[in-house]
This record gives structure tokens, C-alpha cells and sequence, in this order.
């Protein structure tokens, strides 16, 4: 197991600015290389999606997760026949597959094309998942809902490890099933209530990825009687604003927690708290002047204007407008 390197990051910036190309098949192991396509399959199928992120040849875990799982006779017809697969590899060799040689030949630079169109789609799903060490591999649902990610250790080097490793997460998997399930049925309250069973069951880290949901609470639920309107709308915010921030979106992330001050379902301090917030992502990507950053926190300010984090917020204040 390998922390993401420099290496990695450089393939991911230069990956996207690359595009155009045509959507690859299902390789001899069973596994999408198309992160497009897995997800498209999972859903045809009624499958969970499997994602499998390594770094072959870069780091050590990768190339024995590939060699000893993936690569095992049984893999396609044990695991690849069970989920929608997508492997997304980030080697070096994998970057440097997108280069056009000099020289090349007409077909060489589009399988180049192709492959950097491929890496560069991975790469965003890769962000988003928020990798921090390979390899990696991620069970979400056909909707797209994080179940659980596994990390690849000293009990799983064999493919009869892995599926044992799985076998022993089904429980988690049943439930998880159970509860996105929930979710479609029943009468508007009880499917406020079965949103809010399962994104408190969701890792925090993956819970943007259920933006669909939580906007769909307030719809549910316009009188709030469930009274958990405002928590969803500040989470649905939040979610918004992380998509925007893997995105390279900074004004998208600052704007989703300003189209919350004026929302009474929330409680103004915690509205207070998204303001400060706004401004504070402003001021550290530089994407506004001082004296806007200033006039967020002015008005966050007067939402609760009592609030135990007013004085720091003036301080803050002075501190910017000294620099002004």
C-alpha cells in the first residue's frame, strides 16, 4: 500500500486537459477500463459498481493486487460476473500511453487520443473519490452511493482472501441495499425519513455523492414536518460545494453556501457559519477582493449577531482591512 505521490498528481493535472477519443471495452479480467461504462453496466444490471484504483509498476501493492486478483483465472467468473468492475489504473506506464511519439503514425496518435481521453474521464471519477493511497477498491451502489472502500493488505494478497475480505462485508452491503430501497417507497415522510437513515449511515467523506437526495427533502417535505428540512438543505450545500471543488469550481463552491443566507429553515447561526464560510474559501483561492470577502463576513455578522463566533469574526475582519 502506496500513498498517492507527486507522480500520480502530475498524470491527474495533465489528464485533464486532454479529451476526444472513443470508449474502451471490457478487458480479459472482466473489468471496465471506461469508468463511463461500468457505471452504465451497473446500472443495466442491477449490479453494484466495483472501482479499482492502483498504480501498477509505481507502487508495489498495485502490481501484487493486479497479479494475484485481478489477474487470477477466476476473477471474471468469481467477482467480474458479480459487479460492474471498472479498473483505473494511474501507472506511469498509463500517462505515458496518452503521449503522441514524435513520428507517429496517423492510427498511433489516435490510440494516444484515445487513451488520454480515457485517462482524463477516469482521473475525474478518481477525484472525486477522494483516493488517498493505492490500491484502492471502492463498492458503491448502481446509483452511485458509496457503500464501503477497501484498502489492500497483507489478508486480502490472494483472490480467495479478497472474496473472503467481501464475504465478510455482505451484511453491510444487504443493509446499505435495504436502505437506498427505502428510499423509493412509501409515503413522502417515510421516505424523508429512510434519506436521513441512510446518509447518517454513509461515510461522511461520500455523502455529497447522494446530492440527488438530499435536495429532494425539501420537495418532500414542504411544511418541514419532519423538521429536518434545514439540515438537508445546509447538507445539500455542502455537497454541492464539494462537487464544485473537485471540479476546479471555487465560485460554484462559494455560491452554494451563499444561496443558504436567507433560507429560515436553517438556524442563523448556523447560516452565520456558511457565510463565514464563503468567505473564508474566497479569501484562501483568491477569487474575490478583500472587501467582498469582507462584506460575507458583515453579513454573516448580522444573522446572529449574539453568537459566541461574532467576536472572532470581527477580528477577522480587521485583520483584512488592515490589508486593504
Amino acid at each position: 500500500m502506496k500513498k498517492i505521490t507527486i507522480a500520480l498528481f502530475t498524470i491527474i493535472a495533465a489528464a485533464l486537459f486532454i479529451s476526444c477519443g472513443k470508449k474502451s471495452d471490457i478487458d480479459a479480467n472482466g473489468c471496465y477500463k471506461d469508468i463511463e461504462l461500468a457505471v452504465k453496466a451497473a446500472e443495466k444490471n442491477n449490479q453494484d459498481l466495483m472501482v479499482i484504483i492502483t498504480m501498477e509498476n509505481t507502487d508495489e501493492g498495485s502490481s501484487n493486487f493486479l497479479d494475484n486478483i485481478v489477474r487470477a483465472p477466476a476473477f471474471k467468473t468469481d467477482i467480474a460476473s458479480k459487479y460492474a468492475v471498472a479498473l483505473m489504473d494511474f501507472s506511469q506506464a498509463a500517462y505515458e500511453a496518452t503521449v503522441e511519439k514524435e513520428g507517429a503514425t496517423d492510427a498511433e496518435k489516435k490510440v494516444a487520443a484515445e487513451n488520454a481521453e480515457l485517462l482524463s474521464k477516469n482521473t475525474k471519477y478518481a477525484t472525486m473519490l477522494n483516493v488517498k493511497e493505492t490500491p484502492v477498491v471502492y463498492i458503491l451502489s448502481k446509483e452511485m452511493y458509496m457503500i464501503f472502500g477497501l484498502y489492500y493488505d497483507e489478508e486480502n494478497r490472494t483472490l480467495d482472501g479478497f472474496k473472503a475480505l467481501l464475504a465478510e462485508k455482505s451484511s453491510t452491503i444487504d443493509a446499505m441495499h435495504k436502505m437506498i430501497y427505502q428510499t423509493k417507497i412509501g409515503n413522502a415522510d417515510e421516505k424523508v425519513a429512510s434519506i436521513d437513515a441512510l446518509y447518517e449511515a454513509t461515510n461522511p467523506d461520500y455523502r455529497y455523492l447522494m446530492l440527488d437526495l438530499l435536495e429532494s427533502v425539501k420537495k418532500l417535505d414542504p411544511s418541514n414536518k419532519s423538521g429536518l428540512v434545514g439540515k438537508y438543505i445546509y447538507a445539500a450545500a455542502d455537497a454541492k460545494a464539494e462537487k464544485s471543488m473537485l471540479s476546479g469550481d471555487s465560485k460554484g463552491a462559494v455560491q452554494a453556501y451563499l444561496d443558504i443566507e436567507n433560507e429560515e429553515s436553517i438556524p442563523a447561526e448556523t447560516r452565520q457559519q456558511a457565510l463565514y464560510t464563503a468567505a473564508y474559501m474566497s479569501a484562501m483561492s483568491g477569487i474575490e477582493e478583500n472587501s467582498v470577502v469582507i462584506g460575507y463576513l458583515e453579513r454573516a455578522i448580522k444573522l446572529a449577531p449574539e453568537s459566541s463566533d461574532v467576536p472572532g469574526i470581527r477580528r477577522v475582519i480587521q485583520a483584512l482591512s488592515v490589508k486593504e
